[in-house]
């Protein structure tokens, strides 16, 4: 479903003419078939929220081939939709948590049983008893459970997540991981990437596991092992790449 060739993205900082060059990309090639939970993993600054962004089409690349069922991403986005809840859930603080999902409802289109699809949603989310509580008075848990129910709403192919237990408390992350689940065995043409620091919550959800290193995919984590083989794992391939560049 996602075909990402050679991809690369550079950026300029600083005044005109006097900042420097970044690589947030490098040559990046990366395959993902319907039915995969693709989990990226990297430390800060390994162009984790850059790649997210091309493959929803905010920005482009620099150099390369982004392609999702084999249309640019802007394109598949406007024409199909995608589920995303952002590491930082923005909601304007006066709506309330009923009006705020049946304005995403209405702008994801959702015609024939919008009302009840935005009711089932709160109901797996818990969120109820917040139904007229507005968004400024909710907790950055709440907001994140929000998020997460706007992202269910509707019938998408593609689910992209940025952090998305971040906030939560462990019963919903618990909660979240199954969600998830739901939502990826729901459709077998269905795509789930997750990016996150939370290597336990990767390991759990995800079939298989990128590690994105200064802009560059260099190597595929083994998954699916005894809990915590992905994170001892990852820490060893951070040593290898550390041992070879010294």
């Amino acid at each position: 479903m996602i075909d990402l060739n050679e991809v690369a993205k550079t950026y300029r900082t600083g005044l005109p003419g006097r900042g420097r060059l970044v690589h947030a990309l490098d040559r990046v090639t990366l395959r993902v078939e319907s039915g995969t939970a693709l989990g990226i993993v990297g430390l800060n600054g390994a162009g984790k929220s850059t790649l997210l962004r091309i493959i929803l089409g905010y920005i482009r690349p620099t150099s390369g081939e982004a392609l999702i069922a084999s249309m640019a991403p802007r394109s598949y986005v406007e024409r199909n939709g995608v589920a995303y809840v952002p590491e930082r859930v923005t909601i304007p603080r006066s709506w309330t948590v009923l009006g705020a999902l049946r304005a995403y409802a209405m702008l994801g289109e959702i015609q024939d049983d919008s009302w009840h699809r935005v009711d089932a949603a709160m109901h797996r989310l818990g969120l109820e008893q917040l139904a007229d509580r507005k968004i400024a008075h909710l907790s950055k848990g709440n907001v994140q459970r929000v998020g997460i129910a706007q992202a269910i709403l509707t019938e998408r192919k593609l689910m992209v997540l940025d952090e998305p237990t971040e906030s939560l408390d462990p019963v919903w992350i618990v909660e979240t991981r199954e969600i998830l689940e739901e939502w990826l065995a729901g459709d077998p043409e269905r795509v789930l990437v997750i990016a996150s620091h939370n290597l336990p919550e990767v390991e759990r959800v995800t079939n298989r596991v990128v590690l994105l290193h200064n802009g560059r995919i260099v190597g595929e984590l083994p998954s699916g092992g005894p809990p915590g083989s992905l994170e001892n794992n990852f820490l060893a391939k951070l040593r290898q790449l550390e041992e070879a560049r010294s």
